[in-house]
């Protein structure tokens, strides 16, 4: 495992507040974000109980880009993405790594608390699922007639990307990895409107014509690519059919979606998950 304690302890030069400020002075844009409706359920005794025998870390920042750009003279307070927790744990059948994040500094409590809630309940389902699977394998190895020594643990990563800040909106996804099978890798997108204080979507992000216009720049992208590529695609493939309110994405640094289409959802496995960046009405 990677000793990154170094890094954590790292502290934020103050020159980089220029860096950051004129960053962000050019991503500003106006737009909204997005994501479909998120779940919450109770999951504190939970979450405790799972991670009892971990070595469990509670960080005040991490030195992301975000904690950069959280007090910036020239925007006022921006939202941020930060660690909350970090789970470094490990036995004969799993480690895992894992950074929990959660938004604050947003000006809207219930947002906040909405979504550390759900980003909670949900990276503690994955890990709980993971657990279970690493125990299912443990056993079948061992029943099978191989020594407990051999067996190889389960890696469980879990993390966070910070793809778009500013004044307006946040982007972030949440993602869950294992190193047995892909099936079970997941990444939620998390596309929030600070002004609304809400989940927007592909919709609310390009306008009433977004099946359209995103479809009609995927199909750009599709046509630069080599024939290769374009075979591994499903036959007769209706990018619009596949776009609706729901299709994931996020916002990327130059404030423009890109949308996602998991594995299999558009074109055979070797693929993988397909992006897509979406080029504005009359860009095209």
């Amino acid at each position: 495992m990677i000793d990154i304690s170094g890094y954590n302890a790292l502290e934020i030069p103050p020159e980089l507040e220029k860096v950051v400020r004129d960053a962000i002075k050019q991503g500003l844009n106006g737009l909204k974000t997005a994501r479909r409706g998120g779940r919450i359920d109770r999951m504190a005794l939970r979450t405790a109980a799972m991670f009892a025998l971990c070595c469990v870390t509670l960080l005040n920042l991490s030195p992301r880009f975000a904690a950069a750009a959280a007090e910036l003279p020239l925007l006022g307070p921006l939202a941020r993405v930060l660690t909350f927790r970090e789970y470094h744990c490990e036995d004969e059948i799993k480690y895992i790594d894992a950074e929990i994040p959660q938004i604050d500094n947003t000006g809207k409590s219930e947002l906040e608390q909405r979504v550390n809630l759900e980003i909670q309940a949900i990276m503690d389902d994955y890990l709980a699922q993971s657990e279970l699977r690493a125990k299912g394998y443990f056993d079948a190895f061992v029943a099978a007639g191989g020594a407990p020594e051999d067996f190889i643990p389960l890696g469980i990563t879990m993390g966070y990307d910070v793809k778009h800040l500013s004044e307006d909106c946040v982007s972030f996804t949440v993602y869950h990895y294992e190193t047995r099978f892909s099936a079970y890798n997941t990444v939620d997108y998390y596309n929030l409107d600070l002004e609304s204080g809400r989940y927007l979507t592909l919709r609310d992000w390009l306008g009433e014509d977004y099946r359209e216009i995103a479809a009609g720049s995927i199909k750009r992208t599709v046509s630069s690519w080599s024939q290769e590529q374009r075979d591994m695609l499903w036959q007769d493939i209706s990018f619009e059919e596949l776009i609706d309110e729901s299709t994931d994405f996020y916002i990327n640094q130059d404030g423009r979606a890109v949308v996602v289409f998991e594995k299999y959802q558009a074109a055979v496995g070797a693929a993988g998950a397909l992006e897509f960046e979406i080029e504005p009405a009359g860009e095209g």
